[in-house]
């Protein structure tokens, strides 16, 4: 909450930050496990813990909408494999890498990266760490010697500026578990200053962004061996035994043929890592594949949208509204509500279940609000949120799968479908159980036209 400030709507403002995932301890947590079914940290723990007794590595796709909760459940799992005696890895992939495109090889150098900012101190201490690093750095130096001249530059470029997805450099200092903060890294060894400086010229505009992707791209099988390498050399020197488990989040904030090309292409590739790998998927591929599914390349595990509704209906679910209500007042006091609980389930309905989109109509509807919030108040913030979603009807095909999808709360596999996904237009409940059209488009005219039409067709004559 900002500094100084006593006025209840600003602090109610900072709260409801919709792009900031919740640590476990954070006060304005709410345990929605009982809604959502199984809880993903404990799938997580059995998975790893199974594996480990074969002596194996599991690789998990959580699924789930944007803003679906993913990272908080994340945070929560990745609290509870540390205390069973794991060491964990993470990093959020768009914060670390070009935000709008990413390749096999950026992901294994993003790992590499991790591992630097983890355990490079040791690395400097003349460690049979030491020997793994280098002998890593002189591959990639071997492989990019073509562009030496503009990867010195980034590097002194990156370095300065801390671009590339950097967050400094650290000659020395504590690491180990979980020590390094989420999001950007710190880099301790030439091998974190290598990275970092292909960073750069992958997010820069210069020929130089494909050609270096390219030839890393030719050595896919070299580098999951320098990674298991590492992985190695850290398990014996770093880890007393401890188990590795990498954990990339914000992959689902890539459009779904970029998760696919570099992900699902590559499943066999990420297969063969020595440590148990997390990361996130954009739910919409799970229901239209771009090329192979989900299932067949990773063990997945689905977040729903909260179903605020009851099943196929537009009616509230009353306990999962109550419990919904318990976390807005978490953020937003309850006496700022003008009208009690029907202004905060106007919310929480037109939300759909969507946490992320609940916060984005608390924030406007605070941003409107002089002293308290209305139901003017409620239907400014739904108008404008609302107006994101009608600009994503893109095709007059859209339409029809909408109207389909509120009629008969069945979705098909195919690409208009996936982009109503991925775009929150269409949301999943109870896993893959049942969908609904976004409660945001329910007055938009088109689309209200549509569903008209459709039950007229569905109708008996």
């Amino acid at each position: 909450m900002p500094e100084g400030t006593t006025d209840p709507i600003l602090q109610a403002l900072a709260s409801c930050e919709p792009n900031v995932a919740l640590e476990p301890e954070d006060p304005r947590f709410v345990d929605l496990d009982s809604i959502r079914g199984q809880a993903l940290r404990k799938y997580l723990l059995k998975l790893c813990r199974a594996a480990d007794t074969k002596k194996e590595f599991v690789k998990v796709a959580v699924a789930g909408h944007r803003g679906a909760g993913k990272s908080t459940e994340l945070n929560r799992a990745q609290k509870e494999l540390v205390v069973a005696g794991y060491e964990t890895l993470w990093a959020s992939v768009n914060e670390n890498l070009d935000p709008s495109d990413i390749s096999f090889s950026d992901v294994v150098r993003l790992i590499i990266s991790l591992i630097d900012g983890y355990y490079g101190h040791a690395a400097n201490e003349g460690t049979q760490l030491k020997e793994a690093f280098d002998g890593v750095l002189n591959w990639f130096r071997v492989v990019t010697k073509t562009y030496e001249t503009q990867i010195d530059h980034a590097k002194d470029f990156g370095l300065q500026f801390g671009v590339g997805g950097t967050a400094g450099i650290e000659a020395s200092g504590e690491a180990g578990t979980n020590a390094l903060a989420k999001g950007g890294l710190k880099f301790k060894t030439d091998l974190g200053k290598m990275s970092a400086a292909l960073s750069v010229l992958r997010r820069s505009e210069t020929k130089e962004r494909t050609e270096i992707r390219d030839t890393l791209e030719q050595y896919k099988n070299q580098l999951i061996a320098n990674l298991n390498l590492l992985f190695h050399a850290v398990q014996k020197c770093c880890c007393s035994g401890r188990t590795l488990v990498v954990i990339l989040d914000n992959v689902d904030k890539y459009e779904p043929e970029v998760v696919n090309r570099t992900f699902l292409r590559h499943a066999s590739l990420f297969q063969e890592m020595q440590c148990h790998l997390v990361f996130t998927i954009q739910s919409s591929l799970l229901h239209s594949p771009v090329e192979d599914a989900v299932e067949h390349c990773y063990t997945s595990f689905v977040i729903p949208s909260v179903p605020v509704f009851q099943t196929n209906s537009r009616l509230p679910n009353p306990d999962i509204i109550e419990k919904m209500r318990q976390a807005v007042y978490r953020r937003v006091p309850q006496h700022l509500f003008q009208g009690g609980d029907d202004v905060v389930d106007q919310l929480i309905l037109s939300s759909g279940g969507c946490w992320r989109d609940l916060l984005r109509l608390l924030q406007e509807a605070l941003l409107a609000a002089d002293d308290r919030i209305t139901s003017k108040e409620v239907k400014q913030a739904t108008d404008k949120v609302g107006q994101t979603y009608r600009r994503l009807i893109a095709d007059p095909r859209d339409l029809k799968i909408l109207a389909e999808t509120r009629v008969k709360h069945t979705v098909l596999s195919d690409e208009r479908t996936r982009y109503l996904l991925f775009h929150l237009c269409i949301l999943g409940y109870n896993g893959e159980g049942w969908y609904d059209v976004h409660p945001l488009l329910d007055n938009y005219g088109p689309v209200q036209e549509a569903i008209k039409e459709m039950r007229r067709l569905q109708s008996p004559i």
